[in-house]
């Protein structure tokens, strides 16, 4: 079968031909129909973590985060998942065999999930890690999930998967719409054209100027940032007092600058969000909520574009550097 991995830390993405697994007890073998390419792909690819021990850090040259398929054979006496169930992965960090970028993954009954009848693949692919981390990050900055609520919502990044899938929550809760991003004018007038209305054209205004002029100067009573770079301080600039920025990506850079008087004479805080650390506790009722939404067509992944498998290092590189709007996934047909 094949895989997708690299050699070297800084090496490209290639097509690796290795023997089928064997099952051991407890395992599924799934064939994939369609993965998600993440930035934490080319994280591990890069050598980001590769100091840090799992769970965060990498346990295989094969990654991938995400993906859908069938069930074609299992040594799981449960039965939980007979053989030809559509599964999609409620998380595939550490895979006994590597990560979804494979043709075949093993897997045991607790990584996975089913796929309603009427969902298809590429959603199923492309929920989980956005929505979950969207949600837990949006309840650790204050968040009310009702629609009685005044707060007034700033997530970064429209096009991107988090942001994107934070806006659809806050619309889903019916909470007013939230403020957010695009980092050129033709993907803000898409966004627009998709009923995104609080849109911050980055190359003509700053994010802070943006966000006082959509929030009437007034601020925001709950702000998440995927961003991370020169825009945490912008962001925590803007937070009304008393309020926390909950921090959850790194896309624009991985050093931050604060003005501490911003946090100090304001009584503004700053959190910080990784799924990973995230109690299962906390994790598992948040996880119910999204397929509850799902299943109710109230969210529904934005897909941008998909790749043949075989052009993971293409995809990677879209999403890398043209900063698509929505998903970038694999198919494996």
């Amino acid at each position: 079968m094949k895989t997708i991995q690299f050699n070297d830390y800084g090496s490209p993405f290639q097509s690796v031909d290795v023997s089928m697994p064997d099952l051991e007890s407890g395992q599924l073998l799934i064939k994939m129909a369609v993965a998600s390419v993440n930035p934490r792909d080319s994280g591990v690819r890069d050598g980001i973590f590769r100091h840090i021990p799992p769970p965060v850090g990498p346990s295989s040259k094969i990654v991938g985060l995400e993906g859908s398929g069938i069930v074609v054979a299992s040594s799981d006496t449960s039965q939980a998942y007979p053989i030809g169930t559509a599964v999609f992965f409620r998380q595939a960090y550490h895979l006994p065999h590597g990560g979804t970028w494979q043709e075949y993954v093993v897997a045991t009954a607790r990584d996975v999930l089913p796929i309603p009848s009427d969902k298809n693949m590429f959603e199923a692919a492309a929920l989980r890690i956005p929505y979950h981390t969207a949600l837990l990050a949006l309840e650790k900055a204050g968040f009310q999930q009702h629609g009685d609520t005044n707060q007034l919502v700033f997530v970064p990044a429209v096009g991107s998967a988090v942001g994107n899938a934070a806006i659809q929550l806050v619309r889903a809760f019916g909470i007013q719409e939230p403020i957010t991003t695009a980092g050129t004018t033709a993907k803000a007038e898409r966004a627009r054209a998709l009923g995104y209305s609080k849109v911050v054209d980055l190359s003509k205004e700053t994010l802070a100027e943006g966000v006082r002029r959509l929030s009437d100067g007034i601020g925001i009573d709950v702000g998440i940032d995927m961003l991370g770079g020169p825009y945490t301080g912008q962001i925590l600039s803007v937070l009304k007092p008393g309020k926390t920025l909950v921090v959850c990506g790194m896309s624009a850079g991985a050093q931050a600058s604060i003005l501490i008087p911003e946090l100090m004479g304001r009584g503004r805080n700053i959190n910080s969000l990784n799924v990973i650390f995230t109690p299962p506790a906390v994790q598992e009722p948040a996880l119910e909520r999204v397929l509850g939404l799902w299943r109710e067509k109230r969210i529904n992944p934005l897909i941008d574009r998909v790749y043949h498998f075989t052009q993971a290092e293409e995809a990677q590189r879209y999403l890398t550097l043209d900063r698509p709007m929505g998903r970038v996934l694999l198919s494996f047909e």
